[in-house]
């Protein structure tokens, strides 16, 4: 009679341990498992080459959602005043409404905003605007950039360059990709007025299209060694998801020896 007792205890046991593995495990796995966030890129394309003094140039901003839906984007660009001027801007495509374009050549200062209709948000990737620069007659040779205004460390921040989620009002803008150019002295070529690099974050295509177009002028811009500059904004964590999993791992094992000694009585 008491080997049996016993038998049965030992079933029980590992019986019990089979379930406490299991529930071990469908907790842990959560904390474990990778979670991917909806990040958006704003970039300058092209994002460097040689600009020439008296010259005309184009650039396009270029947004990608990265899988988002988004209500609106505002990109803000800044540059040397001395060396570049701010032309026109071209809006793109890839919004309806563009109601806060500007140029504040006395601040070196370039601010574009685009809207989504209510009914139909903008995801992917597409040209956001275009715009188009002078180089100044008498600009110093070298080097001279066009960067987004990005604060990687304040998410609240409403100033600077941002992507808004659909339905939201979450800035889900993690990277920019910034242009350096070098101001040349040569003569102005014909054509277009943009050759050389492209977007370096355009790795397929999204939901929305727009490629924003304009007047160019005679001004190249040259191929070279990427040099764009990626800020990351990292987005910050949400509730205290690892504290309250801890607790529920103990309050299961408590739970499950709790059956345990019961059945061992």
């Amino acid at each position: 009679m008491m080997g049996i007792r016993i038998k049965l205890l030992e079933s029980r046991i590992k019986l019990f341990s089979a379930l406490l593995v299991m529930m071990l495990y469908s907790l842990f796995l959560p904390l474990t498992a990778p979670v991917f966030a909806q990040q958006a890129t704003l970039s300058v394309s092209p994002y460097d080459g040689i600009v020439n003094r008296g010259c005309n140039f184009s650039l396009d901003i270029r947004l990608d959602t990265g899988g988002a839906q988004t209500d609106g984007t505002d990109a803000i660009l800044k540059y040397d005043p001395s060396r570049l001027s701010g032309v026109s801007i071209i809006s793109g495509a890839i919004y309806p409404d563009y109601p806060g374009n500007n140029i504040d050549q006395q601040n070196g200062r370039i601010t574009v905003s685009g809207l989504a209709s209510v009914t139909q948000p903008f995801t992917g990737q597409g040209v956001l605007a275009t715009v188009n620069f002078r180089v100044a007659d008498n600009a110093p040779a070298g080097l001279t950039q066009v960067t987004f205004d990005f604060d990687p460390q304040n998410k609240s921040k409403t100033t600077d360059s941002n992507v808004v989620q659909r339905q939201t009002v979450v800035d889900i803008l993690n990277s920019v990709v910034n242009g350096n150019y070098t101001v040349g002295t040569g003569t102005c070529g014909g054509g277009t007025g943009v050759s050389g690099s492209t977007d370096p974050t355009a790795t397929g295509t999204g939901t929305g299209t727009g490629t924003g177009t304009g007047s160019q002028g005679g001004g190249t811009i040259g191929s070279s060694t990427p040099s764009g500059q990626i800020i990351y904004k990292t987005l910050p964590q949400g509730g205290t998801a690892e504290l309250t999993a801890t607790l529920v791992i103990v309050g299961s094992i408590l739970t499950v020896l709790g059956i345990m000694g019961l059945a061992l009585l």
